[in-house]
């Protein structure tokens, strides 16, 4: 054996030795604080919820409102226990934080120690992003004194030791659920296109029939061949929004208040020639929700002649032609009409 190889053996033999000589006999050990569970209390607990759902339908808003009288009453009769209140989110998905005011709202007063301890239904209910959802428990941890949140559904108490574990697994779980949910939306959307079977929402112009079929409104429509024709005679988006103002005109929203905006979307809407162009916007991304316009990302679909028209197809192409794509992007945004 090499001098090196002594070396070795003689340092690993003084390692041995340190650990046989240790009298730990007069070592004190100082406990660390201890972290109350989800049932024990010392003092009186501020205790919020956090209520989510969806969407907006009739059997949602059921939903949201039987989770706000549970929590409000459930709390209450909790002894020891604080009611601060009910935050909630009505038809705001749950991939996201960025449109959830409520669950903004809840984070902002625990960081101001408003609240001790936050109780949720389920983790789907309160994100379906893993990383929004671990980063929001981190954050609520990390504060002094830490806030936890129960999840009642899934039995899970952050501020527990084992806590971050299953909540990891869950909420993946909940994330890929999501994902799933979202190819299967796309995959239907895509088959009811490739079918000619496309989403008619009405617009200036036209109602629905009862089989949801667009139908010419007469009045509407008197509206909508004024905007083309003052187009092709060159006035303005501004110039045509202030004249309909000024007449009194209404929107498909009843407003009287018209705007260059709303003129760059009737200008721009295929449908007023009788024709429908489906996918024109897409979601890349569904944890958040951002449409893109659709620049050949994905498959569109065309139907001619889908309904009756209100503007002959020359009309409608004289107008578009004379509109600047870089201008119409800028300007129409989400306007409805």
């Amino acid at each position: 054996m090499g001098s090196s190889g002594v070396e070795a053996v003689d340092r690993k033999q003084k390692i041995r030795d340190r650990y046989k000589g240790v009298d730990a006999s007069e070592l004190e050990a100082i406990p660390a604080k201890a972290v109350e569970g989800f049932g024990e209390s010392t003092s009186v607990r501020r205790v919020a919820a956090y209520v989510r759902v969806s969407t907006d339908n009739d059997e949602q808003t059921s939903s949201y409102e039987l989770q706000k009288n549970y929590y409000t009453e459930y709390i209450k009769a909790q002894p020891g226990w604080e009611f601060v209140g009910i935050y909630d989110d009505e038809g705001i998905s749950g991939t996201s934080l960025e449109h959830r005011k409520g669950m903004q709202q809840l984070i902002e007063d625990c960081k101001a120690e408003k609240i001790d301890l936050v109780l949720t239904k389920s983790i789907a209910r309160f994100a379906r992003n893993i990383v929004d959802c671990l980063s929001v428990i981190e954050t609520l941890k990390n504060l002094d004194p830490p806030v936890g949140v129960k999840f009642e559904a899934d039995n899970i108490y952050t501020l527990d030791s084992n806590g971050r574990m299953i909540l990891t697994i869950l909420a993946s779980v909940a994330e890929e659920e999501s994902h799933s949910k979202s190819i299967i939306m796309n995959w239907s959307i895509d088959r009811r296109f490739s079918r000619g079977l496309f989403l008619t929402p009405a617009l200036l112009g036209y109602d629905q029939d009862e089989d949801g079929n667009l139908v010419v409104n007469e009045s509407e429509a008197q509206t909508v061949r004024v905007i083309y024709y003052l187009y092709l005679n060159g006035f303005s988006y501004t110039e045509i929004a202030e004249l309909l103002t000024e007449y009194g005109r209404k929107t498909k929203l009843g407003n009287t208040e018209w705007n260059p905006g709303t003129i760059v979307g009737v200008i721009a809407n295929e449908r007023h020639c009788g024709d429908v162009l489906a996918r024109k916007t897409f979601t890349p991304n569904f944890l958040t929700h951002k449409s893109k316009i659709n620049n050949n990302d994905r498959t569109q679909y065309r139907q001619r002649d889908h309904h009756e028209a209100i503007v002959s197809r020359e009309v409608y192409n004289a107008a578009n032609h004379l509109r600047d794509p870089a201008t119409i992007q800028k300007k129409i945004g989400r306007c409805r009409f």
